[in-house]
């Protein structure tokens, strides 16, 4: 009777090991954890954990699409505990935009932003300082000075410009707070003419680094707005690995539908907010369908709505836009 005491707690614990649900994937890296301490926010940070499944009926990537063990462990509103973060959440995993995309530039979207300030509705990080009230509940109240038949948030549209940046996201509620290639946005900063961003050299002293920095964040601040892919369902196309060959050096076409990031704010003339990205305004696409690459390199011959877009799998070299494994990578937004 003695001897069956050791295999019955053997088993005990294999079937418990087999009942446990998946692992999520994993929690904040130390450089996601300095990020969030430099934007002002000391606070313990969530772990990447479980919150339900992702639900859409939509799939504008068509059979292009790639699952991710994101989708089986964060739903659409992520973890959000907020009514405000919920509402923005959701529309950051909005997949269902549909009809003819709308042609959007630069100044657009200055008026839109212009069009939201004037609501007079508080918006921004709650550990910018001074603290802001973040993403409102009601969206429609950021919407109320927009002029009749100007785009809205969630209609589907298409800028024409370049990217002039391509990074990993961040570890956020819309993700679980998870990190990792495969589990976060990909973000990219857009401008309708090239910016030719600086990079410190490994040599370069903090000195010198700092101007360099400076120096970009005046180029973003001026002239960019944001484009995210999401990582739900994304295809290889739309990894960054796929982008990054296309930063500065092509004319793109990037669709998808319009979303207005309340969590932040646009930068003052040449300065970024305390955990604030380089922008000049808010509004986003969010998430990106497709990107599409211009067969000329000149901004005439690549309209919108003229026949010299192909894939993005056509441009790149094979092998290229493969998604890299899924280790933690060090984010450095801006």
């Amino acid at each position: 009777m003695l001897r069956s005491v050791p295999l019955a707690v053997f088993v005990s614990v294999a079937i418990l090991a087999y009942a446990a649900p998946p692992r999520p994937q994993e929690e904040n890296s130390p450089a996601e954890k300095t990020l969030q301490k430099a934007a002002g926010n000391n606070k313990a940070q969530p772990s990447c954990t479980m919150h339900g499944s992702f639900a859409t009926t939509c799939n504008p990537y068509g059979s292009s699409s790639k699952p991710h063990a994101i989708d089986k462990t964060c739903g659409m509103t992520g973890d959000a505990t907020s009514l405000g973060d919920q509402a923005q959440d959701k529309q950051k995993n909005n997949l269902c935009a549909n009809g003819t995309a709308h042609s959007v530039t630069v100044d657009d979207l200055k008026n839109l932003q212009q069009a939201v300030d004037k609501s007079g509705i508080d918006y921004g990080s709650t550990h910018s300082k001074p603290p802001h009230a973040g993403p409102p509940a009601d969206r429609s109240s950021l919407f109320t000075k927009l002029s009749n038949g100007s785009v809205r948030e969630s209609d589907l549209v298409s800028f024409v410009g370049y990217i002039v940046e391509a990074k990993p996201g961040s570890s956020e509620t819309v993700n679980c707070h998870c990190s990792g290639p495969l589990s976060i946005d990909v973000h990219m900063a857009l401008a309708d003419h090239p910016l030719n961003l600086q990079k410190a050299p490994d040599s370069a002293t903090k000195d010198e680094r700092n101007a360099i920095t400076v120096s970009n964040d005046a180029a973003l601040c001026t002239n960019s707005f944001v484009a995210e892919t999401i990582p739900h369902l994304r295809p290889a196309s739309l990894e960054l690995t796929a982008m990054e060959p296309l930063v500065a050096s092509k004319i793109v076409k990037v669709t998808g539908p319009l979303l207005f990031d309340g969590s932040h704010r646009p930068c003052k003339g040449v300065t970024p907010g305390s955990g604030d990205p380089s922008r000049l305004t808010v509004w986003e696409i969010h998430p990106v369908y497709k990107i599409e690459v211009c067969k000329n390199n000149k901004l005439d011959q690549c309209k919108a709505d003229s026949e010299n877009w192909q894939s993005v799998e056509a441009t790149v070299p094979a092998g290229k836009n493969a998604q890299k494994s899924d280790k933690k990578k060090k984010v450095n937004p801006r």
